[in-house]
């Protein structure tokens, strides 16, 4: 039994590791314009082709024209285009890289009324630049705002203006009240 329970956790660990749940991105990412694809075809160099996704949502392929890439997911488009590059090719071998849209964080620096925008690649690197407090989702092409720093505190500001007016009512009081 524990040979059994030690195996799994060395395969659960090497999955991870090994980057295995990048598949499971790729099945549930969904394309949208601004993503950039490239797409190859094995065997056919001068057929590949590396574009961003336009606003409508397609993509221009030699031998295809204007394909719709947007709202399907990777895997998907993939088998799409293997079905339509089979009408001219010969059992055709399409490989398709995604680099995904960013994530764009504006950070609002309250203290120096600052805006910085940072301009994320992953999903991980965007909770960095959002910081822990925030509890929102994140997904590819958003544009997330932060603040970065506390609310200004009066008090903290005028800590001095609190004291003086202090001590002069109180002077005021004590002259009086003789």
């Amino acid at each position: 039994m524990k040979k059994s329970i030690c195996l799994f956790l060395i395969i659960l660990f090497l999955s991870s590791a090994l980057g295995i749940r990048h598949s499971a991105f790729a099945a549930e990412y969904v394309l949208a314009s601004g993503d950039q694809l490239e797409v190859r075809i094995v065997g056919h160099k001068d057929l590949d082709t590396k574009q961003a996704i336009a606003p409508d949502g397609s993509v221009s392929l030699p031998l295809l024209g204007h394909v719709a890439a947007s709202g399907q997911t990777l895997a998907d488009f993939n088998n799409y285009l293997i079905s339509e590059f089979s009408k001219y090719i010969e059992n055709p071998q399409i490989v398709v890289y995604l680099t995904p849209r960013p994530i764009y964080v504006i950070q609002h620096n309250l203290d120096k009324n600052a805006w910085e925008v940072k301009e994320a690649k992953t999903i991980e690197e965007a909770r960095a630049y959002a910081g822990k407090d925030y509890k929102g989702e994140i997904h590819y092409g958003d544009v997330i705002h932060v603040d970065t720093s506390a609310q200004p505190n009066w008090i903290a500001d005028n800590w001095y203006r609190i004291i003086t007016g202090t001590a002069v009512v109180v002077g005021i009081y004590a002259t009086l009240h003789r």
